[in-house]
């Protein structure tokens, strides 16, 4: 599965932004289309309803129609330039194929794209690609998160960017941050032999096993 094609959260700011972007491109392209057509029409027409009053038009008619001509091509160049802008919409390429966009961050979620791998061997997909485990920093974040795992049944849980291997009970962030310092959160069923966390329904934190095969999340900066 595409993930590019979820839908974002309430705020309008959302990976349906990136989504959005061919949308934007065909809804411009079509309007510039039509509104050539419709100036054009209009001319044509205006030629028509004039051409059985004069045989030989005056040289303030034909200075007319040249005058309504020049507005047609700047009309029809001002709507190229809106679809341009359009298409140029920054979030429409920040993020690679396969990655969603949100709030300035690109996301990709491993479901449908690759195989499920470890802790470790997620973590060093992330680097690879120049980003790293998903650190959740607010509640809006964790919403968006959430959001694409209900919309993929698959995911049993997702690997985040939390563990407690240096020191047991520790869970740290991978900005080093401890596990509470963004949102009031525990680490669930935490144990000897669990020092890698993972994210469930409900926005659920679980330590695992750090072998045990799973999807995970990166995140880099658009």
């Amino acid at each position: 599965m595409d993930m590019r094609d979820q839908e974002g959260d309430a705020e309008g700011e959302t990976p349906a932004d990136a989504r959005c972007c061919q949308a934007r491109q065909l809804m411009a392209g079509v309007a510039v289309a039509v509104a050539t057509t419709i100036l054009l029409m209009g001319l044509l027409l205006h030629l028509v309803v004039l051409a059985p009053e004069v045989d030989q038009p005056s040289e303030a008619s034909a200075q007319e129609l040249m005058e309504r001509l020049q507005r047609c091509h700047k009309e029809q160049h001002d709507l190229n330039l809106m679809l341009h802008a359009v298409t140029q919409d920054s979030r429409c390429s920040l993020c690679p194929g396969g990655w969603l966009w949100w709030r300035s961050r690109c996301y990709f979620f491993s479901v449908g794209l690759q195989e499920n791998r470890r802790w470790n061997e997620s973590a060093e997909f992330c680097q690879q690609h120049d980003s790293s485990l998903a650190v959740i920093k607010d509640a809006a974040e964790m919403d968006f998160i959430q959001g694409v795992m209900r919309k993929f049944p698959q995911f049993p849980f997702l690997w985040l960017g939390l563990t407690d291997v240096e020191q047991e009970g520790l869970w740290l962030w991978g900005d080093r941050r401890d596990v509470q310092h963004y949102m009031p959160l525990t680490v669930q069923w935490d144990a000897d032999h669990r020092d890698c966390a993972d994210l469930r329904a409900g926005g659920s934190l679980f330590a695992n096993s750090c072998e045990d095969y799973g999807p995970w999340v990166c995140k880099r900066d658009s």
